[in-house]
């Protein structure tokens, strides 16, 4: 390969990295701003267990408290982001497996993200298609899916609802989980040992159901804190799984940063090397051109010795004569 390719290919391979490494940042610096936020979660958990201490509505019948039909719903968040290496696979692979030996009537998916509706459009599944959480829309998008999921329980169309999503152990390993969203009866049981029940430990009831006066059914406010509920865990997990993103994604960038580091290295070296045989060559052919100026100049001198030479003994004969 000519040096001038060589050079081109080289100042390609260096901006490549120069991009890898700054989307790794990037990548990098969202995540730890993202994990900051979290801690905020915890703040309204404190508040919102606060009301679990006036009354205890466990005993209160209804689907979302009690599973009352045999459907499995399942939440299937993928992400549309590149650079994922196999997280969306595996998020598939698990949400597929959960379906066991049940009948594809029994089970109802819903996917969020393009990348997991083409996988199950693929598999020829049906399923309830959402876009993919995005950091700027994460509240909205777990409200959209609240008010669907609950209405399908409500309706007897779903009866146990989970979700299977990457969830971040660390900046450098995910794993791919799967929750209960609903029913959610551990929310409102005082004696669970989850949950909303283990923030309230200590502190007790402050009334039983039926001692409090209140002007709402009590049907009508477990559907309205278990909707809360529903979309805060639902906002929690968007916010794991692009936490999840950000990590599998700097990770591999990096692993590609690593491939492409040692490429332009042996690149320079090849580089480095065509540039010191073209310099090599030109000091050798400058010395050559030397070589043969100097034998053209001898060669010329010693023509002109011998004319003078000739010339000299011509004279002398002439005299002699």
């Amino acid at each position: 390969m000519l040096l001038s390719e060589l050079k081109k290919e080289l100042d390609f391979s260096t901006d490549l990295l120069s991009l890898i490494d700054t989307l790794k940042n990037v990548a990098g610096a969202k995540y730890h701003m993202l994990e900051k936020q979290k801690e905020r979660f915890d703040e309204f958990m404190d508040a919102f267990s606060d009301f679990f201490r006036i009354v205890n509505l466990v005993e209160v019948s209804s689907p979302l408290v009690d599973i009352e039909s045999d459907v499995l719903g399942v939440i299937v968040v993928t992400s549309d982001s590149g650079f994922m290496g196999g997280l969306n696979n595996g998020v598939i692979r698990a949400a597929l497996a959960l379906q066991g030996d049940r009948p594809p009537e029994q089970m109802s998916f819903v996917v969020l993200g393009d990348k997991g509706a083409g996988s199950f459009s693929d598999a020829g599944r049906d399923f309830k298609f959402f876009p993919g959480a995005t950091e700027e829309t994460i509240y909205e998008q777990a409200v959209e899916i609240k008010d669907y999921i609950v209405n399908e329980v409500l309706e007897g169309r779903m009866g146990k609802v989970v979700m299977v999503y990457p969830r971040p152990i660390s900046f450098t390993a995910q794993e791919v989980a799967t929750v209960d969203i609903l029913p959610c009866s551990e929310l409102f049981d005082k004696d669970s040992d989850t949950g909303i029940a283990a923030r309230i430990e200590g502190k007790g009831l402050i009334a039983e159901s039926s001692k409090v006066i209140v002007e709402s059914s009590y049907s009508d406010m477990l559907s309205y804190l278990v909707g809360v509920w529903v979309t805060s865990i639902l906002a929690l997990l968007f916010e794991d799984s692009k936490l999840s993103e950000y990590s599998a994604r700097a990770m591999h960038l990096e692993g590609s940063f690593q491939k492409i580091e040692e490429s332009h290295g042996k690149l320079k070296h090849k580089v480095s090397k065509a540039t010191h045989e073209l310099i090599d060559k030109g000091m050798r052919e400058c010395h050559a051109a030397k070589q043969i100026k100097e034998k053209k100049k001898k060669k010329k001198k010693k023509l002109k010795d011998q004319e003078s030479r000739l010339a000299a003994e011509e004279r002398e004969n002439k005299a002699a004569a």
